[in-house]
């Protein structure tokens, strides 16, 4: 008989067991620093308007004008992973990041402020095109999900630290100070990617050529980036692509617009302080970073489509009873832990079934659609319901992220119907 030890220890093994874990877990931890790059602006929201005496609205432009920026530029970025020489792509692209967000922190006035978030969201737009079109290419329809899962896992930890990170430093200096802060982790982790990418990639070919070559004929280069915005919109004719944008589309929105108004939300709605608010963004993100491994092995063993419908089905009540039912506040922490499980739990699954429609000739390119959809929607969600918390209350604000997980269960649920092309 097995020990129960032992027994314990395969099953520990048995979420893990990917084929490429080194460049996952690098992969992995670049993607924990764009996220919290992702989320810099949400902890810091109730500092910036109290300081620069701005709405809402205003607050929330931010967001959207890096979401918008990185949806944009993500198409272009696609294509040329599936080029040329990914390292440069996320190694580049962290020091274009971090200097967007640099140029936020010292900025004298706000549309100095928009411009670096702009800049920020162009640095930040080459990671998932690039990253999880990686991952796809190496691993197998075995692993999507595992690999997905500890994805997701390694990126919450940079979700996790930001509100931690950025809290602790404005609430010591200055907000100004916070980002800062950021951006100086930002240039650092890009010159130790750098030099790891070249030691833990997997060789990756496409038509007998290595994806690490660079452009030798610039020329090249320029005519492939003139052509790359109509070759990528052929990918909009398949059904299956329109489907898969749709759905990434509403999960980007839930997820920006729930982090994005629930430091607000729980500060100035349910009355507490702003260490307070910022620590349930941080147990969100805790509790999604802890189950998102698990999350992924249980993708590669269910129907990933209900799996996916069952995500947004829970966050649409827990939402709807935030707002509507008094919940002591002890109790506060759970309800928004079982929140960032429901939401991060679904991108396994959407990403695993993005990986089944792709192959590595191509990953680049859909992956840079479904993932401007992401940001698209992530772009827009913060700024409509900024407007809706100004006009009318922050608690309908928050309300609206209810109506949007609701959308996602009912593109979920047609999903299921629809024939893959």
């Amino acid at each position: 008989m097995i020990p129960v030890s032992t027994r314990l220890a395969n099953s520990v093994r048995s979420l893990v067991r990917i084929d490429n874990p080194r460049f996952i877990s690098l992969i992995g931890f670049t993607h924990g620093m764009n996220e919290f790059f992702s989320i810099v602006i949400p902890p810091l929201l109730p500092f910036v308007v109290s300081d620069l005496s701005i709405a809402y609205a205003d607050a929330s432009l931010l967001v959207f004008v890096y979401f918008a920026m990185y949806s944009i530029v993500q198409l272009p970025v696609g294509k040329l992973k599936d080029r040329y020489d990914p390292r440069y792509l996320l190694s580049g692209g962290m020091v274009v990041l971090s200097l967007g967000i640099a140029l936020t922190a010292v900025a004298t006035d706000y549309p100095l402020m928009v411009l670096g978030m702009a800049i920020a969201g162009l640095g930040g737009s080459t990671y998932h095109p690039t990253g999880m079109a990686l991952i796809s290419d190496v691993e197998s329809d075995t692993t999507y999900g595992r690999s997905m899962g500890i994805h997701s896992m390694l990126g919450n930890l940079g979700s996790v630290s930001a509100p931690i990170l950025l809290t602790t430093v404005a609430v010591a200096a200055d907000w100004r100070t916070a980002l800062l802060t950021s951006a100086a982790v930002g240039f650092g982790y890009a010159v130790l990617l750098h030099v790891a990418y070249p030691r833990l990639s997997p060789r990756i070919t496409v038509g007998g050529r290595s994806l690490a070559a660079l452009p030798a004929d610039l020329r090249e280069a320029e005519l492939e980036l003139r052509e790359t915005a109509a070759s990528s919109l052929r990918y909009f004719r398949s059904r299956t692509v329109l489907v898969l944008a749709v759905l990434f589309f509403v999960a980007g929105a839930e997820l920006r617009a729930i982090q994005t108004f629930t430091p607000v939300f729980v500060i100035d709605v349910l009355g507490t302080s702003s260490v307070f608010g910022n620590t349930m963004l941080s147990v969100m993100m805790v509790a999604a970073g802890a189950t998102s491994m698990l999350a992924g092995y249980v993708v590669d063993e269910v129907d990933r489509t209900m799996f996916t419908a069952a995500c947004f089905l829970v966050a649409t009540l827990l939402v709807g009873a935030l707002v509507y039912v008094p919940i002591d506040r002890l109790l506060l922490p759970v309800v928004f832990a079982v929140l960032g499980i429901s939401m991060y739990s679904l991108y396994p699954a959407v990403n695993a079934l993005t990986a089944e429609a792709t192959s590595a000739e191509e990953s680049g390119t859909l992956f840079a659609v479904t993932n401007t959809s992401t940001a698209l929607g992530g772009a827009v969600s913060p700024v409509v319901l900024g407007v809706v918390a100004d006009r009318l209350s922050l608690q309908l604000a928050f309300l609206g992220t209810a109506g949007i997980t609701f959308v996602g269960l009912a593109v979920t649920l047609v999903v299921a119907f629809v024939v893959w092309d």
